[in-house]
């Protein structure tokens, strides 16, 4: 008991470090020219606070310190910034830095970075382009930086615009244009279908997979099961669930705000995990799926948090590609850790019986239930004493 009080204090403690969630939006804008890619791109000031090591008091910056820092930053940023067309790598430099038009959050209030990326000969059929922005500094342990954005693309005799998902160490192709005939739309609609579906399949994948609230959710209801048809009972009462929300969501039928669903996610683990050891037999009834289906229903509209923005712009069709590739994506990220973790625990009660089905079973759900508390803490000091 001293060794979960000590746990549980330095839990507590730890979380009061957190004052920004690991995903960040923002927006890029390309501009193909004659002999240059023209890139515009927002950093808000949590990224160059983080980058450059500058204090905060209260989330709040000192303007001649955030000044200097941003001018500093701007190495940064054409380093974690790649361009390249058809193989060739481009030297690419920093015009200018707009300040911002307005200070508010941190996260939501953003320098611009005007770069040139100059290329010789004619203009290339695709560039592929590569950041990696944050990735040294992790926001939290097992939890990295997650820095994305929707990219504005665009050729300089044109006025159509495009618009694409650029995510962390994922080089992604970009067609300039340059080539395009009428004979070729259907091809290049096809394509760009292919790529949205599979930019946003695997933000959906990413999004689950280092969304360690959601999987320890998962984790509390999958602990408590005793076959493979109970699991698969729970599992799809929480999927059902969260699809319904987060579609709803996407589509500005029903939202709530952050500072509501963060919390009652972090409760939610707490709550299973709790139950999982002081209620047994409730982890194994009909009430159980009503408790999964119940916060499966808040966990979609956590889910799309990590959507809506990532949507901005898109036609239509595109939303609808878009929506269908995040969910499947993020099915996925759970199965990698469900069936693994189920297989693992069927196993051990098959090869040890009793002497790992009660400890695995009351100390994973307390060990759950004490990173449910963590989490708690980091969104109530995210949500209300960091603001």
């Amino acid at each position: 008991m001293r060794r979960f009080l000590l746990l549980l204090l330095a839990l507590l403690g730890s979380a009061s470090i957190a004052g920004a969630h690991p995903l960040l939006q923002n927006a890029m804008w390309i501009q193909f020219e004659p002999t240059r890619v023209h890139v515009a791109v927002n950093v808000s000031v949590r990224e160059i606070a983080v980058a450059e090591n500058l204090a905060a008091k209260d989330d709040s910056f000192d303007n001649a310190s955030l000044s200097a820092a941003a001018e500093k930053h701007r190495n940064y940023v054409v380093q974690h910034i790649q361009i390249s067309a058809e193989g060739r790598a481009l030297n690419g430099k920093v015009l200018q830095i707009n300040d911002p038009p307005i200070f508010s959050e941190p996260e939501k209030t953003y320098y611009q970075y005007e770069l040139e990326f100059p290329f010789a000969g004619p203009v290339p059929g695709k560039i592929t382009v590569t950041q990696d922005m944050l990735r040294e500094w992790p926001y939290a342990i097992g939890t990295p930086w997650d820095v994305n954005y929707i990219v504005r693309l665009k050729r300089a005799d044109s006025d159509e615009v495009g618009t694409a998902l650029l995510r962390p160490q994922q080089p992604t192709d970009f067609p300039t244009g340059s080539e395009a005939a009428s004979t070729q739309e259907p091809q290049a609609t096809k394509i760009g279908s292919w790529s949205t579906f599979r930019e946003y399949f695997w933000h959906g994948v990413m999004h689950i997979l280092t969304g360690w609230d959601h999987l320890l959710f998962v984790a509390a209801l999958v602990i408590a099961t005793m076959n493979f048809w109970e699991m698969v009972k729970v599992i799809a009462a929480f999927t059902v669930a969260h699809t319904i929300t987060l579609t709803l969501s996407v589509f500005a039928i029903v939202r709530l705000p952050p500072w509501v669903v963060e919390p009652v996610i972090a409760v939610s683990i707490i709550f299973v995990a709790v139950e999982n050891v002081v209620r047994p037999r409730n982890a194994r009834s009909r009430l159980r799926l009503a408790v999964a289906f119940g916060f499966g229903l808040i966990h979609g509209l956590g889910f799309a948090g990590g959507l809506l923005d990532a949507m901005e712009g898109l036609p239509r069709i595109g939303t609808w590609i878009a929506l269908g590739a995040f969910s499947l994506g993020v099915e996925v990220g759970h199965q990698v850790v469900v069936l693994p973790l189920f297989g693992t625990l069927a196993v051990g009660r098959q090869q040890l019986h009793e002497r790992f089905t009660r400890p695995a079973f009351r100390y994973g759900s307390m060990f759950i239930a004490l990173c449910g508390v963590y989490y708690l803490c980091v969104a109530l000091h995210e949500q209300f004493f960091a603001r």
